[in-house]
């Protein structure tokens, strides 16, 4: 859990002969270059559809045709006889008409005859042993692929791939004879296919008209390669390696450069990268013995090449765990690594790690650096000598410092330069195992101020970012440069709360006066209107939260149990609920009981723009039913290092970020409530403590069992939403900007930037 201090901010007409020769240019052209969706959109396909381009070029080169109402039907599966004539008018092949027809099922007098056979010819589509063709059928996905590839030339590359690497759930579903295709299919110069929801390939399944105009469309139009982008950081980098430093810089210059054994997409799924699939009970690389321990093997995939050229082995992760475990280390965490009792090699690309107990979230591996989990942060051959001269002279600088310094990684772009100050320049590395990333080099520029990197957005000196902007200015970005900009506002598991102390901030053993009661908590939720508080600071970009995670967390489906309770804004029940609880309306109209003010001061973070303008409404909201409270806002050092671990607020307005996987165990167990016995350390902050939430929780984090586990969690999830220790708000949005000739971009909350920048390309 990541507390967030700060979210990071931001003609003259000319006539006549001209436009003639223009026109017949762009006629003439119109069929080599992409072209921006517009009149000839069907029916059924918005202009910001992120296909629109894809669907309107294969229709203006005759492959895929709308129906005669003007549609298109996205998501209706295409048969192999209709994508044969795509492929084939795509292509450019003429359709020809031997004297026999190559399939039993097809005759001559078929429509897509001609098609066919002119693509058989070819050696694009495969005749199968039983002379079948099926023709009316769905094209599966992987043979769509295995055509494609084929009619690319680049049937004798498909054969030389042995394992599939589509960094996609389902890998092993795929068929022999699609291997290579589909692999080629997903590599960062070619990006025929994309996912499905899960993380999934799906090789078996029918492929779709969408789908089938996106392929035909990257065959047409394939990815460039070339050129730099810019973004900007406000923060100097501590470091290049996350294992010694933890800033926020370092972790996103490691997410561009590393990676690891998964990660999750843009709707939190975890996917295998590094590693040929994630571990379970189910595919035998998870076991879990009869006393309770617990063992968990990962495989590598082969051919993977450090930045140096060397290739990655299972015993460079065995060496991370090592150096990770020694104490002597000065690791930025290694909460994991401690757990593991002892760690094997099993062959050249297969590594095995015990503990002496069940942990759900093994299955991952260590979270160090750039939201990836795994070891791939220190090179066995590269960094051991440095690590045993250390051992040997109790000297530990030189070793971090080269760590720290000296990255070797194995993500898709690799560490050139830096100027203190100035810039970061990171370049594409040729022997990533996803293909070498399109875009030669990224230039990440250091502004500290905010104001001075929005000018270089606006002035076009900055092209992509992540948290580059602040809020305002991003909405203004979509607002008045959306033809420049593609600017998005992505979900996150990140979310706004407030934590009401259950106890007496001026005497821990003492229930809190008012917010010890559960009707209390109730009836302060129920009188926020957490949609207008969206409407208001957000312009709707965040999402109201209805407990401590999100529908982005790994437990998304324990979160829609109908057991989870909701808190719509009505505050005739929340004065309701606070009379219930013996709170009367003083000559002022502030609530009292026994002789006691319902007045507290709530907590905050100074200088945080979106959070101050919610705890002014929330002010407005909850004196509307009697309540009356002062804000308090003060440095981040303040509230997070001093007042909120020593429990001394009453109310204190609080921003986590969770990760997609992170356990309830974790932050609202009894046993995270910070007191002095164990130093004031721990989440759980506002002294919640039920003793079947503490079972559930711990059972929760113990269970392999999906089901069991769900159930677990929607049980933990019914008890904090009754009884509140925290006041769920808002989940406040991540904003992303680049320019629109920067395609196929994409980023996340929980994945950063790097997890698919190999596939980004210059539109040139």
């Amino acid at each position: 859990m990541r507390m967030m201090v700060g979210r990071q901010r931001r003609y003259a007409a000319l006539v006549g002969v001209f436009w003639l020769v223009l026109l017949a240019f762009t006629l003439l052209v119109g069929v080599l270059t992409p072209a921006t969706a517009g009149s000839s959109l069907p029916k059924d396909i918005k202009a910001d559809d992120k296909d629109a381009e894809a669907i309107v070029k294969v229709i203006e080169a005759g492959a895929l045709l709308p129906a005669k109402d003007g549609t298109f039907n996205p998501d209706k599966m295409v048969s192999r006889a209709d994508f044969a004539i795509a492929l084939a008018k795509a292509r450019k092949i003429e359709p020809t008409k031997p004297s026999s027809a190559t399939f039993t099922d097809l005759p001559s007098s078929n429509y897509a005859f001609p098609y066919v056979e002119a693509l058989v010819k070819r050696g694009v589509i495969p005749v199968a042993s039983n002379k079948k063709f099926a023709p009316s059928e769905p094209i599966k996905r992987a043979d769509l692929a295995v055509w494609v590839v084929n009619a690319l030339g680049l049937s004798k590359e498909a054969a030389r791939i042995k394992e599939p690497i589509l960094l996609a759930n389902d890998e092993d579903k795929v068929p022999a004879y699609a291997i290579g295709a589909m692999t080629l299919a997903y590599r960062s110069d070619r990006q025929l296919l994309g996912y499905r929801y899960g993380r999934l390939a799906a090789p078996l399944a029918g492929a779709t008209r969408r789908e089938a105009a996106k392929a035909l469309y990257m065959m047409m139009y394939p990815p460039k390669r070339g050129g730099t982008i810019v973004t900007a950081f406000a923060a100097e980098p501590a470091g290049f390696n996350t294992l010694v430093t933890s800033s926020g810089a370092t972790w996103t210059i490691d997410n561009i450069i590393g990676d690891g054994n998964t990660i999750t997409d843009e709707n939190g799924f975890y996917f295998p990268r590094m590693i040929k699939r994630l571990p379970s009970v189910e595919n035998g690389l998870i076991k879990v013995k009869p006393d309770g321990k617990m063992e968990v093997t990962f495989e590598l995939r082969k051919g993977m090449k450090w930045h140096d050229g060397v290739e990655v082995t299972a015993e460079d992760p065995l060496f991370q765990l090592k150096v990770m475990q020694d104490s002597n280390v000065p690791i930025a965490s290694s909460y994991f690594e401690r757990m593991v009792t002892k760690a094997e090699l099993v062959d050249k690309y297969t590594f095995r790690i015990y503990l002496d107990k069940v942990q759900s979230n093994a299955r991952l591996g260590s979270s160090v650096y750039g939201y990836y989990y795994g070891w791939f942060q220190l090179p066995k051959h590269v960094f051991e000598p440095l690590y045993e001269q250390a051992k040997k002279t109790g000297d530990w600088n030189r070793f971090v410092q080269e760590v720290n310094n000296n990255p070797i990684m194995a993500g898709p772009y690799k560490f050139k330069e830096y100027k203190q100050g100035e810039y970061v320049l990171l370049e594409a590395f040729d022997g990533y195992y996803m293909g070498r990333p399109n875009i030669d080099r990224i230039m990440i520029k250091i502004i500290p101020d905010s104001s001075v990197i929005n000018a270089a957005v606006l002035r076009g000196d900055i092209d992509f970012g992540r948290y580059t902007l602040e809020l305002r200015d991003a909405l203004k970005l979509a607002n008045e440069h959306g033809d420049e900009f593609n600017v998005t506002f992505t979900p996150t598991v990140a979310y706004d709360s407030i934590a009401l102390n259950f106890w007496d901030p001026n005497d821990l053993s003492k229930p809190h006066p008012a917010f010890s009661d559960v009707r209390v908590r109730q009836a302060i939720l129920y009188a926020i209107n957490r949609t207008a508080i969206n409407s208001v600071v957000y312009s709707g970009k965040a999402q109201v939260a209805n407990a401590w995670i999100t529908p982005l967390h790994g437990m998304r489906e324990a979160l829609a149990d109908p057991r989870v309770n909701k808190y719509p804004y009505d505050p005739a029940k929340a004065k309701a609920l606070l009379a219930e609880a013996g709170w009367r309306p003083g000559p002022d109209g502030i609530l009292q009981k026994d002789g006691v003010k319902f007045k507290f001061t709530l907590l905050g973070i100074a200088g945080m723009n979106e959070i101050e303008m919610s705890e002014q409404l929330v002010q407005k909201m909850l004196r509307d039913v009697g309540i009356a409270i002062d804000i308090d806002n003060k440095p981040a050092r303040v509230v997070i290092g001093e007042l909120a671990p020593h429990r001394k607020f009453d109310m204190c307005w609080m921003s986590w970020g969770y990760g997609v996987s992170d356990e309830a165990a974790d932050y609202w167990s009894s046993s995270g409530i910070p007191s002095e016995a164990n130093a004031w350390s721990g989440t759980n902050q506002c002294g919640w403590s039920n003793a079947e939430n503490d079972r559930l929780v711990a059972e929760a984090a113990a269970t392999l069992d999906p089901a069991k586990k769900k159930d677990l969690f929607a049980r933990h999830l019914a008890l904090w939403t009754k009884e509140l220790p925290h006041i769920p708000l808002l989940s406040p949005p991540a904003n992303h900007f680049a320019k629109k000739t920067i395609r196929n971009f994409s980023s996340g909350y929980d994945n950063g930037l790097g997890w698919a920048i190999y596939n980004w390309y210059l539109e040139q």
